[in-house]
């Protein structure tokens, strides 16, 4: 009984929600019409939009009309009502403020997704974004989505701060990918991080190394003093060596091949991924270090050595000198990398 009581409120729900998006959409579509005609919105529809939106069930299924709206109307005169409404933004992000923790996240993330592209860098409603870092998982996740959204520079390196100092950190991957996705300047919220550096955790330093590390290349003075910097936290340094794998830097190659000659079990990481990175460097000291790398005891050297070896493009005789040895491991790691190459170069000739 109670499972059928429940399931009847959640479709009596479902219904009332899609009367409620359906009396938003036609309200939105008449001042759609209007901004058409180069109007101004109607301040009792931003009247309203205050008065409602207060409650969260109908910021849902205002968040429902207006993408509903987006997909038949030109993206100018839905930029322009986003514009015009980011005063009722304001009003709500006050109100939100005092909610509970998943209404505020909501908002947060309604902001996100419907922040007017011309809004200026500094704002009210950006400020209050830095303040729902503040509060739990779901709304710091969804308030720096907003912020970067908005495309600050200075306010998301701000919510980082505020992040840091409270010692709410998110994983560093969703971190790293929610500052992917920062709409404004990558080379000028790069170079401010970076300046900033120093001054974050080790975790926080962590996420923002391997975001620069996707965006920019212009950083190999610095990674190499961090890989040179034995006091560097093991992650860190293991970033900076992918960092050169990436972007080729003729000074970190001497540390590169140090690093793969290095057999101590406990530097396995550090000989993996150096393998790995060496892929992007030619010349015979690298063949040798990756030769020989492949008769490692650790799979993972040998896996990265294999595929380095393979990206170097050598010969099938070349190879043979090692796959005639007697290490069957090296022997069955390197067939099984040239039978991958041979199997891709198959597909990629049947769909050329």
């Amino acid at each position: 009984m109670f499972n059928i009581f429940y399931s009847l409120s959640l479709k009596q729900s479902d219904k009332r929600l899609a009367q409620i998006r359906g009396r938003f959409r036609r309200r939105i579509s008449k001042e759609l019409s209007v901004l058409k005609q180069g109007k101004e919105i109607d301040p009792k529809h931003l009247q309203y939009l205050r008065r409602r939106l207060c409650h969260s069930r109908y910021l849902i299924a205002f968040d429902q009309a207006l993408k509903e709206c987006t997909e038949f109307e030109e993206t100018f005169v839905m930029e322009e009502y986003s514009r015009q409404i980011q005063t009722v933004f304001l009003h709500l992000a006050i109100i939100y403020a005092g909610k509970e923790d998943m209404e505020a996240a909501y908002f947060a993330y309604f902001v996100s997704q419907h922040k007017s592209r011309r809004i200026r860098p500094v704002d009210v409603i950006q400020n209050m974004m830095v303040e729902y870092m503040k509060r739990n998982f779901y709304c710091r996740v969804n308030a720096l989505q907003a912020l970067c959204q908005f495309g600050s520079e200075e306010n998301v390196v701000k919510a980082i701060s505020v992040l840091d100092w409270e010692g709410n950190f998110l994983h560093e991957k969703i971190l790293t990918e929610g500052l992917m996705s920062f709409s404004g300047s990558h080379a000028r919220l790069t170079s401010l991080l970076w300046e900033k550096l120093e001054s974050f955790s080790q975790k926080m330093q962590l996420a923002i190394l391997n975001y620069i590390r996707f965006k920019s290349g212009d950083y190999c003075q610095g990674m190499l003093l961090i890989l040179e910097n034995s006091r560097k936290d093991k992650e860190l340094r293991l970033c900076a060596i992918r960092y050169f794998g990436k972007y080729f830097y003729e000074p970190a190659r001497s540390l590169l091949l140090q690093f793969a000659r290095n057999r101590d079990p406990l530097y396995w990481e550090y000989a993996a991924i150096s393998i790995t990175s060496l892929a992007s460097y030619q010349g015979e000291a690298v063949i040798e270090v990756l030769v020989d790398a492949v008769h490692s005891s650790n799979w993972y050297v040998r896996y990265n050595a294999a595929v380095s070896l393979k990206a170097h493009q050598l010969s099938y005789t070349e190879l043979a000198q090692v796959t005639g040895g007697h290490d069957r491991y090296a022997r069955e790691m390197l067939m099984y990398q040239l039978e991958r190459k041979r199997m891709e170069q198959k597909e990629w000739g049947a769909v050329s």
